[in-house]
């Protein structure tokens, strides 16, 4: 597959796009980042804004073990603190968990987040690309996946639940079975559950003293709308969180990032919120996309990944909504293992949704 190298590697790059099509990227409507639309909770704000009137809170060092933070992930995660690793984002504890491992040959089925082909390679680990089928929706099939381990060639493999760009959430169940059965063939489950907020009962990180073999990813910052904080944490086994704390470097979050992020954790109400308004308004969005004749795949997510007609049609749509209409959606054309027919939109509130909705309306004819 040929990789378009102009187009942004993430979500959210304005700037790029505006230089890019020679506009503003003041008043871009942006459907590209999969951000939370309720932004930070105000909790957030008055913790950050009561921590900066004491001087104290800058002059002084951060934690070093992050005792705070720590508990209070394993209070909203349900996991021992023992089991917790945090620092500034998923790929500097994935660096950690490979320098340590020292994995030789991972399978990676995509498509999939493009950081993580690069931080395997970075770590020297080989890569194999195992393709999805599209006609399957992109799931994760076991026995297909055990299939292509069970050959010894590979020592670990990377997952996403919920995948991105596709949003597909894996059946708990199948899952487990397939964790269960992976261990038989030592191989090493690298689960980022990047937006596993979005459905909280399907997490693993409550397995992770049962796989010894699992180690799970989380993010903080998607799903409480604060990507600017900086905060991932990873679950895993008592023994390996200790191997992976001591790779990571000193002070891996600072003082701010962490009052932020304990505040938006302790905020039940606003997640209770952020959950039911973000399903509400994707079925929602899935019935009138659907109505456009456009394909959507079943996604459990804040973003959903759309299939078009054709190649030149995504193109030309994702082209003219930025100049006409100033609507930014995620070009997939970039995503290995994805055909160029499919473009990827943030799940907004109603009034943006149902701009994005007219838009295309008019795009489409």
């Amino acid at each position: 597959m040929k990789i378009d190298i102009n187009l942004p590697a993430h979500g959210g790059q304005l700037r790029q796009i505006a230089e890019r099509f020679g506009v503003s990227a003041s008043g871009m409507l942006d459907f590209s980042a999969n951000i939370n639309p309720e932004g930070p909770p105000a909790s957030v704000i008055q913790a950050l804004n009561q921590a900066l009137s004491d001087p104290a809170t800058l002059s002084n060092y951060p934690d070093l073990e992050e005792r705070e933070l720590i508990l209070s992930i394993s209070q909203y995660a349900h996991v021992a603190p023992g089991t917790v690793a945090v620092a500034n984002g998923f790929v500097s504890l994935l660096d950690s968990v490979l320098a340590f491992l020292r994995i030789r040959r991972c399978l990676l089925p995509v498509p999939s987040f493009g950081e993580y082909r690069d931080a395997l390679l970075r770590a020297g680990v080989a890569v194999t690309s195992y393709v999805l089928h599209q006609e399957a929706g992109f799931r994760y099939l076991p026995h297909d996946l055990l299939k292509a381990l069970a050959t010894g060639e590979h020592d670990s493999i990377l997952l996403a639940n919920p995948q991105n760009p596709t949003g597909v959430l894996s059946d708990r169940t199948e899952l487990l079975n397939f964790i269960e059965r992976a261990a038989k063939f030592n191989i090493w489950v690298l689960l980022d559950e990047a937006f596993i907020d979005y459905s909280p009962n399907d997490s693993m990180g409550g397995e992770v003293e049962n796989f010894q073999n699992l180690i799970v990813f989380r993010s903080v910052t998607k799903f409480h709308g604060i990507p600017g904080l900086r905060v991932a944490y990873s679950v895993t086994n008592g023994k390996l969180n200790a191997s992976i704390r001591g790779h990571l470097p000193p002070w891996p979050i600072t003082t701010l990032a962490a009052i932020g992020v304990r505040s938006a954790l302790a905020d039940a109400g606003y997640s209770a919120r952020a959950l039911q308004l973000n399903y509400e308004r994707r079925i929602k969005l899935v019935a009138n996309l659907t109505a456009l004749g456009l394909h959507i795949y079943r996604a459990a997510a804040n973003f959903l990944l759309i299939r078009f007609p054709s190649s030149e049609e995504a193109q030309n749509c994702w082209e003219d909504l930025i100049l006409s209409h100033g609507v930014v959606l995620r070009n997939c054309r970039n995503f290995e293992g994805l055909t160029g027919d499919h473009l990827r939109c943030a799940v907004r509130d109603d009034d943006q949704n149902a701009q994005l909705v007219e838009a295309l309306k008019l795009q489409l004819g």
